[in-house]
């Protein structure tokens, strides 16, 4: 190998130095932005098994009771639901994540809500507990809003 005394870089680094340019060009133009894709997708599935498994936990059916209920212009029996547990809304925090919305109604109740994939879930808290709980189909709009007593529970 001869070595250039004039000041010129032999083709061969430059051909190197070409390749790993290239190289990074390929990684930050294709690879990152579909490995970020990829995350951003996993978060939102999780986030919405997060949102159904604390619906099921904090919700139960009442078998003991049933009431009359309109369903696609016909009234049915369903029995109703009703909270489980008495939620905080630093719990919530902690099992769901940060809300994507928070409000503060006129009395000081707290109505914070998490949206997922398929579904769209609002926690209202009423001095720092859990008195109503909303689950709502993003994409057909109906769902259920399931309070501490039976006799309010209604979907919609």
């Amino acid at each position: 190998m001869r070595i250039s005394t004039s000041g010129r870089a032999p083709w061969r680094v430059i051909i190197i130095q070409l390749s790993v340019l290239a190289g990074l060009a390929v990684f930050f133009k294709i690879y990152l932005p579909h490995y970020t894709r990829d995350l951003v997708a996993q978060a939102a599935a999780t986030r919405e098994e997060k949102i159904n498994e604390l619906f099921k936990d904090a919700v139960f059916d009442d078998s003991t009771h049933e009431i009359s209920v309109p369903l696609q212009g016909d009234i049915v029996k369903r029995h109703p639901q009703r909270l489980r547990i008495a939620l905080s809304p630093q719990g919530a925090e902690s099992t769901l994540g940060a809300p994507d919305k928070s409000t503060v109604d006129f009395q000081g109740g707290q109505h914070l809500t998490w949206v997922g994939t398929t579904h769209i879930l609002e926690g209202a808290f009423n001095s720092g507990r859990l008195y109503c709980l909303k689950l709502e189909d993003r994409s057909t709009g109906h769902g259920v809003m399931v309070f501490e007593s039976i006799y309010a529970w209604h979907p919609y």
